[in-house]
């Protein structure tokens, strides 16, 4: 910021022109009324129902609803482009509907709390009757006037695409300009985070965090993390360039365009709920899994993701990521041209969507294997503990 002749303003100077801070911060402290007490040219990172994306029951809720008019509508083709999250219930109040799927299909089921980020709170179930322990402490805990968080149930993704015999997801950034019209920029600099322990359902290992959750707050308080020697990362051109040496350059290709219509599908679907205000835009912080047929999972959606660094790798990332967070909203009219049409590429970001178009980019996204814009995060090999696994195959080295 300092480098663009930007400077800090206190919170109480009505003279800035970009307020960037967490929900909470802004929900506490700005007004969100159609821009209430806001001049023209200012700008705030959220919108003000946000949350209709970002909470898990409400993404959940959104997309069902999506999926039943599309398939009243166009039918079942149309319905099924919805059908991106694993199935979802919101405990406690749909708790009786769960445990009857947990009868019918049986499984694994992970639990989240609606309300916190970072891998807290979150646990593994196999039997039913630890969904009945659960249930019946919170009752007690409700009774007793404590402030307990609702939970979703999610089916766990038990085949997980695995590289090296670990588990991953993808932390995808999507920048949001407006949603009248919706106009969506995806960038090409997202990660894959890996848990530090191999893979396994077993189930001596269900409560083993390591093994399940790819968190990165959870993962490097591994005793073997060392963020600058290994920090359990690769980039997603370097994910792209193992998919393609395994599978093919086709499947590598088809799961890019996969990725990006499940992010426009997540996107349209609130799109009639979500208050439109030219005040606003939003980065979201997208996590993703692959099963082991390639096919994307969205996991959930953060409202604020994390701009901390642990790393150079890190810090190049997210600097560069908040310098063309910057030169999309163009706050210095630098890209001035008279038009309302969005530009097709800024820096890393690349349009995805405008105004009821799928915009066709496909093969330079996510770090397109022919792209020659310098990737500063690729990296050969991905190392876990003393393992490094090269991306062109599973062979171990050290």
């Amino acid at each position: 910021m300092l480098a663009r002749s930007w400077c800090e303003v206190a919170p109480e100077d009505s003279t800035w022109d970009v307020l960037y801070a967490d929900v909470a911060w802004i929900h506490e402290h700005l007004q969100y009324k159609n821009g209430a007490r806001m001049s023209d040219h200012q700008r705030v990172n959220h919108f003000a129902n946000h949350y209709e994306l970002t909470r898990k029951d409400l993404m959940a809720k959104n997309l069902n609803r999506a999926r039943r008019q599309a398939a009243k509508k166009h039918g079942k083709e149309a319905a099924d482009a919805f059908d991106i999250v694993p199935e979802t219930y919101v405990l406690p109040n749909e708790a009786l509907m769960m445990k009857r799927a947990f009868r019918e299909r049986g499984g694994l089921w992970i639990m989240k709390p609606i309300g916190r980020a970072q891998g807290r709170g979150i646990f593994v179930v196999n039997k039913i009757s630890q969904i009945t322990r659960w249930l019946a402490e919170r009752a007690k805990c409700d009774g007793e006037n404590v402030c307990v968080d609702n939970y979703v149930a999610q089916r766990y993704i038990a085949n997980p695409y695995c590289v090296g015999g670990r588990k991953f997801d993808m932390r995808l950034y999507v920048l949001v300009t407006s949603f009248r019209p919706l106009t969506a920029y995806l960038y090409r600099e997202g990660f894959a985070r890996f848990t530090a322990s191999r893979y396994t359902c077993d189930k001596e290992s269900i409560h083993d965090q390591m093994v399940h959750l790819t968190n990165h707050a959870v993962q490097k308080k591994d005793a073997n993390y060392d963020a600058e020697k290994c920090d359990l990362r690769w980039s997603v051109r370097s994910l792209r360039q193992y998919i393609a040496a395994k599978h093919g350059v086709h499947a590598s290709d088809e799961v890019i365009v996969k990725i990006t219509t499940m992010i426009v599908n997540s996107l349209l679907s609130v799109v009639p709920i979500i208050i439109h205000d030219k005040h606003r835009f939003e980065m979201y912080g997208y996590d993703v899994m692959l099963d082991e047929g390639l096919r994307p999972w969205l996991i959930e959606v953060n409202a604020s993701p994390s701009m901390s660094v642990d790393s150079k790798t890190d810090y190049e990332l997210k600097s560069a990521l908040f310098h063309d967070v910057l030169n999309v909203i163009d706050m210095e009219k630098q890209f001035v041209d008279g038009t309302e049409t969005p530009r097709a590429r800024v820096g890393g970001f690349d349009l995805i969507h405008h105004d009821g178009v799928v915009i066709e980019q496909n093969l330079s996204l996510l770090g397109g294997l022919n792209d020659d814009r310098e990737h500063v995060l690729a990296q050969d090999r991905l190392c876990v503990g003393n393992t490094r696994f090269d991306h062109r195959n599973e062979t171990s080295c050290v």
